[in-house]
């Protein structure tokens, strides 16, 4: 399974406890090289895995200063070399008082016990509330950074007809086998969750929009050459899934808007055939989008000479299609050329969204209009209320 950061923070602190915890001093060093080499998320885990206790990061790192200082008195005291973990029982029952009842557990059947409340039983795969947790976590960390943080929602698709005529356990093997055709897809930093049902979440930090967009058309062409028990009856005459996509920053700020505008993104993927991978799109225009019936008549080149078949058009942007993708974010420089104009207008926009069309092999480009002169603006209204005028006849 792909190991999310905690996992491995964790695994690190039960070795540790298991090898150096009556060496004060070479497990203070230890614990310190770990936070410099995994930062301060480890004070947390620290804490949490040894008493189970849960601390922001800031209040984790205190407490850690308070209980080494604790756990030298105690061996002073004693005259002897104390375990780390009686020193910290110590300090949290008698001076900090956060336990009032405690209860002492083998370290693995806590591990065992809380993998189990984090992983789904089925596949595998971590579950609803581990996702949710990490989502939070992996916000945190990219605004950090300022690093991109790209979500994916995959669906089974028509997995109700696939149950109703393969039978419930056959249902519960194809879902086990797309987690492992999943999990087994994506690195180490990246998290797989099964989201419900046959739903899946696929969280991809430092990742933006095209490169989630390669990760998840991968899996999904992987899925597509895999055998499923009878999934040549599928309406599809195989077993498929689709994708959305969601981009923090691009698409939404917070985690709840993030899942909101993947899932879209994934039932658009649905409504467009099936067997596909979408990025979310704003279906609210600020302005209204004219179609261009007569697409030989409007050109759009860019600064570097390329020319865009322009699909439609709004006073607030472009749809066209380009033989090659274009970057998300990216400002092009673009003149929009008409037989009845002696002078191109004249605009900068930004690449909102970009969507391979694979039936001819070229790519969907949606850019808004962010700088544009008033007497451009002026002329492109009055190219758009040409078209309208066209739509009409």
């Amino acid at each position: 399974m792909a190991e999310n950061r905690e996992v491995k923070i964790q695994s690190e602190i039960g070795k540790l406890l298991l090898r150096e915890s009556r060496d004060r001093e070479k497990f203070i060093q230890k614990v310190e090289n770990l936070a410099a080499r995994l930062g301060d998320d480890l004070y947390p885990s620290l804490f949490f895995t040894t008493a189970h206790l849960e601390f922001e990061k800031k209040a984790a790192k205190r407490h850690w200063k308070e209980v080494m200082r604790h756990w030298e008195r105690m061996s002073l005291n004693v005259k002897r070399e104390m375990d780390f973990r009686v020193a910290l029982l110590d300090y949290f029952i008698d001076i900090n008082k956060r336990i009032r009842n405690p209860k002492i557990i083998e370290i693995k059947i806590f591990q065992k016990t809380q993998q189990e409340t984090l992983v789904d039983e089925l596949t595998q795969l971590y579950n609803y509330r581990y996702f949710i947790k990490s989502m939070d976590q992996e916000i945190v960390r990219a605004r950090r950074y300022h690093s991109p943080l790209t979500l994916v929602m995959f669906d089974v698709d028509d997995f109700k007809h696939y149950n109703d005529a393969n039978g419930h356990l056959s249902g519960n093997k194809s879902l086990r086998r797309l987690a492992q055709i999943i999990r087994n897809s994506v690195r180490n930093v990246d998290v797989v969750a099964r989201y419900g049902g046959e739903e899946f979440a696929l969280i991809l930090p430092e990742t933006n929009k095209e490169g989630g967009l390669v990760i998840a058309d991968r899996i999904r062409e992987k899925v597509e050459r895999s055998a499923f028990l009878k999934g040549e009856k599928q309406p599809l005459k195989k077993f498929t899934i689709s994708g959305g996509i969601a981009t923090l920053n691009v698409d939404a700020g917070r985690a709840s808007e993030l899942i909101k505008k993947a899932d879209q993104a994934l039932y658009r993927a649905k409504a467009r055939g099936k067997n596909q991978v979408a990025f979310y799109i704003d279906e609210k225009r600020d302005y209204e989008r004219v179609l261009v019936a007569l697409s030989g008549r409007l050109t759009v080149a860019s600064d570097s000479g390329d020319i865009f078949q322009v699909i439609n058009i709004s006073e607030g942007g472009l749809l066209f299609h380009f033989q090659k993708a274009l970057a998300v974010g990216s400002i092009l420089h673009l003149f929009l050329n008409l037989p009845e104009r002696k002078r191109p207008i004249n605009c900068k926009a930004k690449v909102r969204r970009v969507e391979e069309v694979k039936k001819n092999k070229t790519y969907e480009i949606g850019v808004s209009i962010t700088q544009i002169r008033e007497p451009d603006k002026k002329a492109l209204r009055r190219l758009i209320h040409i078209f309208k005028e066209k739509k009409a006849e």
